[in-house]
């Protein structure tokens, strides 16, 4: 049986056996689960300071964001691989590391274009006059539920992560931006919607297609890690135009964020 594979920009891919009929519809759905899995995400600004030409950073330092175990909602559905960690609490902990991780990375890996030193550092680290440091923390990582999106769609099931995030300037730690960043895995209508004759599918055809290789579709680290990738992006180019807007980089080096209204 042939294969295809789905790829999302923010480089989530699966993939899956073709079939006709109402598999293939069911394939449509589970990839377009897939792709949605990986989040939309958006800036809402908090606070952004009213001062012009700052002095230009010599290095900026990415702070580990901060995030409670607790606040890592897990997907526990029939779309759920069996798990190699058979401890809840654990496999929340390393949710939370692989939010925390990949969004130091992705955002490390945009901002240094930018012709900026950037450095991970561990909190308590020391910051001097001529550092930008960027610190914040998660909030409600949720996996969502894959089969409910895919179902009812609409949001119905949606997988979340916030990423509350603050700039401060010098050894004073004068706090001179802040933003939140939110990545949605969507809204697009499920089969209920768009494939009635779906619906009437037994339950094991629907987890067949959504299943590869005893591996469900949308497994946590694709996720988690899609979303934390979306959210990095977003904060890389709302910071690029804070930047501009100093006059750190040029005009022509600074990307547009998505501001939700």
């Amino acid at each position: 049986m042939a294969q295809i594979t789905v790829r999302s920009r923010n480089h989530c891919a699966q993939r899956y056996p073709t079939a006709g009929g109402l598999g293939s519809r069911l394939l449509f759905f589970s990839a377009l689960c897939v792709l949605t899995a990986c989040g939309q995400s958006a800036i809402r600004p908090v606070a952004l300071t009213s001062e012009t030409r700052l002095p230009q950073p010599v290095r900026i330092l990415l702070q580990d964001f901060a995030i409670r175990d607790t606040d890592v909602v897990e997907y526990q559905g029939i779309l759920r691989q069996q798990p190699a960690q058979a401890n809840p609490l654990e496999r929340q902990h390393e949710l939370a590391k692989l939010a925390v991780d990949t969004l130091a990375a992705e955002l490390a890996e945009r901002l240094r274009p930018l012709g900026f030193r950037v450095d991970r550092v561990t909190r308590g680290t020391i910051v001097e006059d001529h550092d930008l440091l960027i610190d914040g923390e998660f909030k409600n990582i949720d996996e969502g539920n894959p089969l409910r999106r895919m179902i009812i769609g609409f949001g119905s099931g949606a997988a979340k992560l916030e990423t509350r995030a603050r700039v401060y300037q010098g050894t004073a730690r004068r706090k001179i931006l802040e933003f939140i960043v939110t990545a949605n895995s969507g809204k697009f209508p499920g089969a209920v919607a768009t494939a009635p004759a779906v619906v009437a599918a037994p339950a094991s055809v629907a987890v067949g297609v959504g299943v590869s290789g005893g591996r469900a579709v949308t497994t946590g680290a694709t996720s988690v890690a899609g979303m934390a990738t979306s959210n990095a992006e977003q904060a890389a180019r709302y910071l690029s135009e804070f930047f501009a807007k100093q006059g750190w980089i040029a005009q022509s080096q600074a990307k547009k964020a998505r501001i939700a209204y």
